[in-house]
């Protein structure tokens, strides 16, 4: 995806460039905000000049007529199955139109017809596709689930069909992403697919370039591009910009914060951005609980310490994270990459980065997909069908779709310049899963671990992890055998 999307990047940023000289941009003019940086080549800027457009292997459906047969996806009305999947019509908008040519090109090719049913929220399209598959009605083809809300269900309760056995998809073709899919797998079969058709959703931190550039602070693009930007980089850059303007001793709309974030969910993706996951394989390839670490701990104890500071972390009020982020004060959003659409009316300049790294010894960034998950119900009626239209919405993705996200995210506050690029390059090619916040998330014990730093820390200032831990672990404990106990029984079934 990488190469594809690059490409287009950098074929835009030129045109841009292009488009400026014409318009009569000097030389001398003040440029829209300073920060900027050479990238080393751990972390590659998108090239100024277009490379040969890539060549990929063509896709092996076999040319079929499925004589007009239905294809319908059940999903819930979340996030960005609401916004980035469907369209049903052209309506000029970028995205809107390669997610509809993408369907009339697949329709096309197989003749069939594509259609989607919103069944509710997230808990509404397990029961929608548990229904179907208890009738054996075979009305869904296709189930776009949450992330977390009910994925262990589904596979202990023999509602999914094996993809393994799906004729007509290549899982290691380069639309699916293999890693991912392998990650999923907690047995013998495999469950839950990703590939290009299902758009990553990874937590970043968007930050206010005009206060850096105020207060003169290391450049961020910088520390990414030198491996250096890490937990205690972002915490001691929050620390230095907290400032009582007003002097009346509370942080609030007046003052100058470190970092906001809407909601709990957005700290968890530090521990993983650490290196830190809720869950390890043991010998025999099972999840086991592996969270009551030295570097968990250490990671607790270093947000507590910023939560501690006055100003460091900002609690959103009324007005929401984003409102209060918007309005200049805050040097660091934690947020969703598809939110970037919330500030383009921001009066500053914005950049983006990922969630920072442990520390410079940890090799690789690390970004925590909070997007959802595919899988095809057990009661399909024509396996054949449904891998060929699944095997090329993902083929047709990359082409067209995914380049159409990029514009959308670009098409706000985020400069169209290389370090954006590269930023959002990085966010995509580093997406991981938490298994133990996919599968068990919100059941008991688990939860209350999941987003240990959202609510223990940042909500109830509790830095005592161990006591945290161990007052959870049993019934995290009991939860992973109960799975396993299920899922046994589910796959040994004939």
């Amino acid at each position: 995806m990488k190469k594809t999307v690059s490409f287009l990047m950098a074929l835009l940023l030129i045109l841009s460039a292009l488009a400026s000289c014409a318009e009569g941009g000097g030389g001398d003019e003040e440029t829209s905000g300073a920060v900027s940086a050479e990238a080393p080549a751990s972390v590659t800027p998108a090239e100024t000049e277009p490379e040969p457009e890539e060549t990929r292997p063509r896709h092996k459906v076999p040319d079929s007529d499925f004589a007009g047969a239905a294809f319908t996806a059940a999903y819930p009305a979340w996030a960005g199955y609401v916004y980035y999947f469907f369209a049903d019509e052209q309506t000029g908008d970028s995205m809107n139109d390669a997610i509809f040519e993408r369907k009339l090109r697949v329709e096309d090719a197989l003749n069939v017809a594509i259609g989607q049913e919103d069944v509710g929220y997230i808990a509404e399209v397990v029961d929608a596709v548990k229904r179907s598959v208890q009738a054996g009605d075979d009305a869904y083809q296709m189930g776009l689930f949450h992330c977390i809300q009910g994925i262990a269900e589904m596979a202990t309760g023999s509602y999914l069909f094996n993809l393994d056995e799906l004729p007509n998809i290549d899982l290691s073709a380069s639309w699916w992403n293999q890693t991912m899919t392998d990650m999923l797998r907690l047995g013998e079969k495999t469950y839950y697919g990703v590939n290009d058709y299902m758009i990553p959703g990874p937590y970043c931190i968007y930050f206010n370039k005009d206060m850096v550039n105020r207060y003169q602070m290391d450049n961020p693009y910088g520390l990414v591009y030198e491996g250096e930007w890490t937990l205690d980089r972002m915490l001691s850059l929050a620390e230095a910009v907290t400032e009582d303007r007003n002097g009346d001793g509370a942080f609030d709309s007046d003052d100058t914060a470190g970092m906001i974030a809407n909601d709990a969910s957005c700290y968890t993706s530090f521990v993983t951005g650490c290196g830190q996951y809720m869950t390890s394989r043991d010998g025999d390839g099972h999840v086991v609980l592996d969270m009551n670490t030295e570097r968990m701990i250490s990671i607790v104890e270093k947000l507590y310490g910023a939560v501690n500071t006055p100003g460091v972390v900002q609690i959103p009020g009324a007005q929401g994270g984003v409102e209060m982020f918007s309005q200049g004060n805050i040097l660091f959003d934690l947020g969703s990459i598809a939110g970037a659409v919330h500030f383009r009316d921001t009066e500053f300049d914005l950049g983006i980065l990922p969630y920072p790294k442990f520390d410079a010894a940890q090799e690789n960034y690390i970004s925590l997909d909070w997007g959802g998950l595919m899988g095809v119900p057990a009661s399909i009626a024509n396996p054949e069908m449904v891998g060929a239209v699944i095997e090329l919405l993902a083929y047709e993705s990359a082409d067209t779709v995914i380049p159409a996200y990029y514009d959308v995210l670009l098409a706000g506050k985020l400069a169209r310049d290389t370090d954006t690029v590269a930023m959002m390059d990085l966010l995509f090619d580093t997406v991981a899963y938490e298994i133990g916040g996919n599968y068990f998330g919100f059941s008991s014990g688990f939860n209350a671990l999941f987003y240990t730093l959202g609510n223990e820390v940042v909500n109830n200032k509790n830095a005592d992890f161990s006591s945290f831990y161990a007052k959870n672990e049993k019934a995290a404990a009991s939860t992973i055998k109960t799975f396993y106990k299920s899922l046994n029984k589910a796959e040994s079934a004939p």
